[in-house]
């Protein structure tokens, strides 16, 4: 059964076919050849036989002359289905045979469940002939950061919400601010997608940031709690790493230091504590 869960992820992968090599390095650790563009592939594998066969998407990396390095087929996975274990090895030895290039499955699971099924390696027959497909569950997929683009966020945290689970409306709260980022036509299309898998509390909380710019976002409660959220994250994390310098560096931080590096605000005034850090001898010397 066709469901807006297993096709708005397909569209994912037919707009920017780079997703599926981004999902293999960054998520599988899988190496990947060097490649200068990146199209979508026809999702029909139908050989001369009669019998048709389909992926639910097909991207394939060439290299500048425009030959295929490299092809990946997509599946978006919702349940176990033992028929696949016939299909997946067809689609990847017809795929492969057509662009004389190698040839990789990555299935795009909605749960751990149907991951560990399709974890299982396919045996097709002659000693060592086996299909190991790549597999992405919910808990493979990064957390989005602030230094991602707001294209590659929004395209991670559409996937979650393709998965569903308890965190739609966190989800959907993170899509609305990352959505905001984007130009008006990107914004409009990932937002319409983003709306037919959301529950009904989800799907009002991605609507209410739909109505609101960016700034007007950064302006409201919502957006300056965030905001200051952010920042402490990052205060915290500095204090982190200058303590640990100073650390490593057997300079003992005496109790009264330790109080005026915990209760400093100035980002600007940590950056030059930890510059200093480096070659002082005693820690209040980081402080003149």
């Amino acid at each position: 059964m066709v469901t807006h869960s297993h096709e708005v992820p397909i569209r994912l992968f037919q707009v920017r076919p780079e997703l599926a090599a981004e999902l293999l390095v960054k998520s599988l650790g899988a190496a990947f050849p060097a490649y200068a563009s990146a199209l979508p592939e026809s999702e029909a594998l139908t050989n001369n036989d009669p019998l048709e066969l389909n992926c639910d998407n097909a991207a394939v990396f060439r290299d500048e002359a425009g030959v295929p390095v490299f092809a990946v087929i997509i599946e978006i996975q919702r349940g176990q289905d033992n028929r696949k274990h016939y299909s997946w090895p067809m689609y990847v030895t017809i795929l492969r045979a057509r662009l004389k290039c190698p040839v990789r499955l990555l299935a795009v699971c909605t749960d751990a469940a149907t991951a560990d099924w399709a974890r299982r390696a396919i045996e097709i027959g002659p000693p060592g002939f086996t299909l190991l497909p790549d597999v992405i569950n919910p808990e493979d997929l990064l957390e989005t950061a602030e230094d991602q683009s707001a294209k590659e966020a929004v395209e991670i945290l559409i996937l979650k919400a393709a998965c569903g689970g308890p965190q739609a409306e966190q989800v959907a709260h993170k899509l609305g601010r990352r959505l905001n980022e984007l130009p008006e036509s990107d914004r409009q299309q990932y937002a319409g997608w983003a709306m037919q898998l959301l529950s009904d509390e989800a799907y009002n909380v991605l609507e209410e940031y739909m109505s609101m710019t960016y700034q007007e976002y950064l302006e409201s409660p919502a957006g300056k709690l965030e905001l200051k959220g952010e920042q402490r994250g990052k205060r915290l994390g500095q204090i982190g790493g200058l303590l640990k310098v100073l650390d490593a560096r057997g300079i003992e931080v005496s109790a009264s230091a330790l109080a005026r590096i915990e209760g400093v605000s100035d980002e600007e005034e940590l950056d030059r504590w930890f510059i200093r850090a480096v070659t002082v001898d005693r820690v209040e010397e980081i402080f003149d």
